[in-house]
C-alpha cells in the first residue's frame, strides 16, 4: 500500500525537480504568420498550455474569460475570432472601420517593436524597489497591489479543484461541464483525459486508459440520442422560442451526461490573482503529492517570472522549498495520524441522507443581535451589550431580527426573492456558525465548492460511497449503458488505490458521491440558500441547499425567518433562465 513519506531535505528544491513525465498531453495550436503577429503582444507565449494575458483592457479580459468558460476553443483562438477578426477582416468596411483597423495594426506594430508599457515605464526600478523592500521589511502586502491574468489549458479536474481550493486573492473561471461538450478528441486522437505520470509504463496504464475510454465513449455515444429523448420528454412550450428551446434542452443533456466524465477530464481555467496569491498557489502546487500538480506549479512559475518576477522569486529559494515540503509533510502526517487513530476500527461509516447538521453556535440570536448593535454603541463593551440582549425576551429578540430582515425587502412583505437576495444580510450574521456534513455527486460538489466565504474540506474523490444519476437518466432507455460504464470504475479504483490514493482520484466519475463538510456562517447560508435554489440551478445541488436551509431554520427559526428559499421543483433547470435571456436579447436589439 502506498505511503506518502515526510521529507525535510531542501537540497533539491521542488521548483527544480524534473517533472517531464507528468506533463499533460498538449499539442500547440497552429497559427498563421499574421495571427502570430497579432497574438504575440498579448500573450507571454503562443505554444504552451500556461500563459499570461497582457496589454488588454480589463473589460475585454473579463468578457473573454466569460466566453472562455463556455467554449471548446482555446483562449488565444477565441481572441483572434471574436476580437481581432472583426477589426482586421470586416466585410464591406466603412471609413470608420478602416480607420479602426489601421490604428489597431499600428498599435500591434508598436507592441511588437518594443516591450509595450515596459518601454515607457521604468519597470526595472520598480522591481529593484520591491526586492529591496521585501529584504528590509518582509512586507508581503505590497505584492497584493499588482494583479495578473493567467490561463491554464488542459489540466485535469483533480488539478483544477486543488487550484480552486485557493480561496483568498485568486478568482478562477473554469470551463463548464454543464454547457460545453467534451466529445471532441485531442490532436493525438485520444479523448480529453490525463494519464497520471505515476502509472505511465506500469501494468495499470492499459486498464486505466481502457476504463477512461469506456466512460468517454459512452458519453459521446449518448450525446445525440439523449438530447432527442430530453426533447421528447420536454417538448417546446408556447412561450418558448426555438433558441431558448434548443439551449435549455442541450444544457439539460450536458448536465445529465457529465456524470459520466471522470476527474481525469481535461479542462481550462482562467485565473486573476494578486502577486501574493500566486506565490502561495505556486507553493501549494509544488508541495503537492501528485506529479501533475507539481508540474503545473513549475509551468505557472515560469510564465509569471516573465511579467512579475519580483512577486514570485521566493518559490525557488530555500525558504520557498521549506514551505513546499511543509505542505507535503502535513498531508503525509495527516495520513499517518489517521492510520494510527483508526488502526483497530473495522466498521465503516454509512450515510442515509445528503446533509446533516453537525454543530451550531449556541444562542445564535444573541450573538447576532449583540454584534449588530455593537457598532451603534460608543461607551458600551461587547460584553455589556451581550448581557443586555440576553435579558431581552425571546419575543423581543425575534422582533428585532424581523425588523433587520424586513429592511432587505425595502420594508415590503411581498418583495421578489430574485431582488432581495442581492441585498446581503448584515455582517453581524457572520457571528453564528453552522457545520454541515454533505454527501453529493461530484458534479454538485464542483458547483458548491466555488463559495469561498466558508471553511470546507473534502475526503479524496473515491468510489466508496457509490454513485447517483439524474432521475431522467434513471428512467431513460440509456440507464443500463450508463451504469455499465460507471461500474467499470468500481473495478479499477481499488487497484489504483493500492498504488496511490491520490492517483486513484483521476478514475472517479462525477456521478460518484463526494463527502465533504461546509462550515458556514448564517450570512453565507442566506447567500448560498437563496442563490443556489434558483430555478436554473442543477436539481440535485438545489436539494442539497434546500436541506441546508431547512436544517438551519429548524435550529434557529428567528435567525432565518427572512430567508427566501425556492422549494419548487424545476426538472428542466435552464428553461426559465433561457426565456429570460431571450427577453433581454430582444430588449437589446430594440
Amino acid at each position: 500500500m502506498f505511503k506518502l513519506k515526510r521529507n525535510y531535505n531542501v537540497n533539491h528544491l521542488p521548483a527544480e525537480e524534473d517533472l517531464s513525465k507528468f506533463a499533460v498531453p498538449y499539442t500547440p495550436e497552429k497559427f498563421t504568420r499574421k495571427e502570430l503577429k497579432w497574438l504575440s503582444p498579448f500573450f507571454t507565449n503562443i505554444d504552451k498550455p500556461v500563459f499570461v494575458v497582457k496589454n488588454l483592457p480589463e473589460e475585454v479580459m473579463g468578457a473573454l474569460s466569460s466566453r472562455y468558460s463556455r467554449s471548446t476553443r482555446s483562449l488565444r483562438r477565441m481572441f483572434l475570432d471574436e476580437y481581432v477578426g472583426p477589426i482586421v477582416s470586416t466585410e464591406n468596411p466603412t471609413r470608420r472601420d478602416l480607420k479602426l483597423r489601421d490604428r489597431f495594426l499600428e498599435y500591434i506594430n508598436f507592441l511588437n517593436r518594443s516591450r509595450g508599457i515596459d518601454e515607457v515605464v521604468n519597470v526595472q526600478r520598480s522591481r529593484a524597489f520591491f526586492d529591496r523592500w521585501l529584504a528590509e521589511y518582509g512586507d508581503d502586502s505590497i505584492a497584493e497591489m499588482g494583479g495578473v491574468h493567467l490561463c491554464v489549458e488542459g489540466l485535469s479536474n483533480v488539478a483544477v479543484k486543488e487550484i480552486e481550493d485557493k480561496r483568498i486573492g485568486l478568482s478562477p473561471l473554469e470551463k463548464s461541464t454543464r454547457y460545453v461538450s467534451f466529445a471532441q478528441k485531442r490532436a493525438d486522437g485520444e479523448y480529453q483525459y490525463v494519464l497520471p505520470g505515476e502509472i505511465k509504463g506500469t501494468k495499470l496504464e492499459s486498464e486505466y486508459k481502457g476504463s477512461m475510454d469506456t466512460l468517454f465513449g459512452t458519453y459521446v455515444e449518448l450525446l445525440e440520442p439523449y438530447l432527442e429523448y430530453i426533447k421528447s420528454l420536454y417538448p417546446m412550450g408556447e412561450d418558448e422560442t426555438e433558441r431558448s428551446f434548443i439551449a435549455s434542452r442541450s444544457a439539460k443533456r450536458f448536465d445529465d451526461l457529465r456524470d459520466l466524465l471522470p476527474y481525469s477530464t481535461q479542462t481550462n481555467v482562467a485565473l486573476f490573482g494578486n502577486g501574493r496569491a500566486f506565490e502561495d498557489l505556486i507553493n501549494r502546487l509544488l508541495g503537492h503529492p501528485l506529479g501533475e500538480l507539481r508540474w503545473w506549479g513549475q509551468m505557472i512559475l515560469t510564465e509569471l517570472e516573465k511579467v512579475v518576477p519580483s512577486f514570485v522569486r521566493r518559490p525557488k529559494t530555500e525558504r520557498g522549498g521549506q514551505v513546499q515540503l511543509y505542505r507535503k509533510n502535513i498531508i503525509a502526517l495527516k495520513d499517518e495520524l489517521y492510520d494510527e487513530a483508526f488502526a483497530k476500527v473495522k466498521t465503516l461509516s454509512q450515510f442515509k441522507k445528503w446533509v446533516s447538521l453537525v454543530s451550531a453556535t449556541p444562542n445564535a440570536d444573541v450573538e447576532i443581535l449583540s454584534s449588530y448593535l455593537f457598532s451603534a454603541g460608543i461607551a458600551r463593551s461587547l460584553k455589556d451589550i451581550k448581557e443586555k440582549v440576553k435579558k431581552l425576551t425571546e419575543r423581543k429578540r425575534v422582533e428585532f431580527l424581523g425588523k433587520i430582515l424586513l429592511e432587505r425587502k425595502f420594508n415590503k412583505m411581498n418583495s421578489e426573492r430574485s431582488e432581495v437576495r442581492f441585498r446581503k444580510v448584515p455582517r453581524a450574521f457572520e457571528n453564528a456558525h453552522y457545520l454541515f456534513e454533505v454527501w453529493a455527486r461530484s458534479g454538485d460538489y464542483k458547483d458548491l465548492q466555488r463559495h469561498r466565504q466558508q471553511t470546507q474540506d473534502r475526503q479524496r474523490f473515491n468510489s466508496f460511497w457509490g454513485y447517483d444519476i439524474e432521475d431522467e437518466l434513471k428512467k431513460s432507455p440509456f440507464k443500463e449503458k450508463v451504469e455499465m460504464a460507471l461500474k467499470v470504475i468500481q473495478e479499477l479504483y481499488p487497484k489504483l488505490l493500492r498504488a496511490s490514493p491520490y492517483v486513484a482520484q483521476y478514475s472517479v466519475a462525477f456521478a460518484y458521491i463526494t463527502h465533504w463538510y461546509m462550515h458556514l456562517t448564517a450570512r453565507e447560508i442566506y447567500w448560498i440558500g437563496e442563490l443556489r435554489t434558483s430555478p436554473q440551478g442543477r436539481p440535485h445541488y438545489r436539494k442539497i441547499c434546500q436541506q441546508i436551509a431547512t436544517l438551519a431554520k429548524e435550529k434557529d427559526p428567528s435567525v432565518f425567518q427572512g430567508m427566501m428559499i425556492d422549494y419548487n421543483d424545476y426538472s428542466l433547470a435552464r428553461r426559465e433562465s433561457e426565456k429570460k435571456i431571450e427577453a433581454k436579447l430582444k430588449s437589446i436589439v430594440k
